[in-house]
């Protein structure tokens, strides 16, 4: 048993000597990997994940967005930059706490700084690259970005008309420009396959809410000799709400015994639009 335990110490002992070393000189491996992987006017690719961790000598150890859905314990963030074919050039960690945008300005010094790159573009989610961050990264020159919109600001496109659906009547991809996003070039997509999912899902959502709130309804109506007071209402109402995610698509009448509700017709119609 002692002989079993000195031998797992030592291969424990030999593995943070491994990483030491190679931290000692991480440095240069990326900068070499960099020389042989990228290139003026290439495509990087960046993500952000993490791991949790059930020590605590770490010091980057905090608590953070865990994605292991481990949430009663720390975790440590890091980020992978790589090649347009995956391979990985350059690697950095942060805290747990750490938000993956905060991240890019980072990568951006590394990709002009230590990699010596004149004109790069970055390519990252609606997560990663949020507009705050596209607005840093056009302090840096010879910096591009390929992301993608989030819901609001399509809807604000489609409500300057901007983006309009005959735009697809011919085919489903159209290049829009407009004063909100200057110096940008906006390349709109239809895809009818996504647009029936989604239609689809919000359908079936909206039956689901639409039904249990017709429940609720019910029971105030029969709570005649000790009606429901508006809290105990929301109370009930809020479930089913947090349950679909469907809240904004209805109107809501809560009060002491009184229970209504009906569909934004509107909205949805106008978020239909959309789809797609």
């Amino acid at each position: 048993m002692a002989q079993e335990l000195d031998v797992a110490e030592a291969d424990e002992e030999a593995l943070y000597a491994a990483l030491d070393w190679l931290l000692e000189r991480q440095g240069r491996i990326e900068k070499k990997l960099a020389a042989r992987h990228l290139r003026e006017g290439a495509q990087v690719l960046y993500d952000v994940s993490s791991s949790y961790y059930e020590g605590r000598t770490c010091p980057l150890m905090q608590f953070g967005h865990n994605r292991d859905g481990k949430r009663d314990l720390p975790i440590v963030v890091y980020g992978v930059l790589t090649d347009a074919e995956g391979r990985p050039v350059a690697v950095e960690a942060y805290p747990g706490n750490t938000a993956d945008p905060s991240t890019v300005p980072d990568q951006v010094e590394k990709l002009k700084g230590r990699f010596g790159l004149e004109r790069v573009v970055l390519v990252g989610d609606r997560g990663m690259l949020t507009q705050t961050r596209i607005e840093t990264l056009r302090e840096y020159p010879g910096i591009g970005w390929i992301s993608a919109l989030r819901n609001e600001k399509l809807r604000q496109l489609a409500e300057e008309g901007t983006l309009q659906p005959s735009l697809f009547d011919v085919r489903n991809l159209a290049e829009i420009h407009s004063e909100s996003f200057p110096g940008e070039r906006l390349v709109a997509c239809f895809n009818p396959l996504l647009a029936e999912e989604r239609g689809r899902k919000r359908a079936a959502l909206l039956a689901a809410t639409e039904k249990a709130l017709t429940k609720i309804r019910g029971e105030v109506r029969r709570r005649t000799k000790t009606p429901l007071s508006a809290a105990q209402i929301g109370q009930k109402v809020g479930k089913v709400i947090a349950r679909h995610k469907m809240g904004k698509h209805f109107a809501l009448t809560v009060g002491d015994g009184q229970f209504d509700f009906s569909r934004r017709t509107a909205a949805i119609e106008q978020e239909a639009a959309l789809d797609g």
